[in-house]
């Protein structure tokens, strides 16, 4: 993650020096592999009320992190590019009037890492902006 990471960041702000095998694809590059456009890269995601989100996918260079530690970086592995559930496509209900919480089945959804979910927005969303992108 960290190591494609950054890969598909400098392929995100055009800077060179990103020599790779496979190039990092232009349309919602996966996370693990930085390829766009395989089935096998799909991710979804549950997120939980308390406690970490889980993922799912197929990529074949997937590995297991602890979300929490990944969401935050650190100095040795600053890459924060996590899977995330888009807020626009799937919204937290309010509870029901007279209700203090409201409680909803854990499904999974369709994620979005971190890096794409400006580009995400743009596609997707197109009555929301995002500074720096038309």
């Amino acid at each position: 993650r960290s190591h494609i990471g950054l890969h598909i960041l400098r392929a995100l702000r055009n800077t060179p020096g990103n020599v790779l095998i496979d190039m990092v694809g232009e349309c919602y590059p996966c996370g693990f592999c930085g390829r766009s456009g395989r089935p096998e890269c799909a991710i979804t995601i549950k997120v939980p009320a308390n406690g970490a989100p889980s993922w799912e996918t197929k990529c074949m260079y997937q590995y297991a992190f602890r979300y929490g530690y990944a969401d935050a970086g650190s100095k040795h592995k600053p890459c924060r590019n996590v899977p995330l559930k888009c807020e626009l496509c799937h919204p937290i209900l309010p509870p029901e009037p007279g209700r203090t919480v409201r409680r909803t089945p854990l499904v999974a959804v369709d994620a979005v890492w971190c890096y794409n979910l400006p580009e995400h927005i743009v596609k997707e969303h197109e009555v929301y902006s995002v500074p720096g992108l038309k």
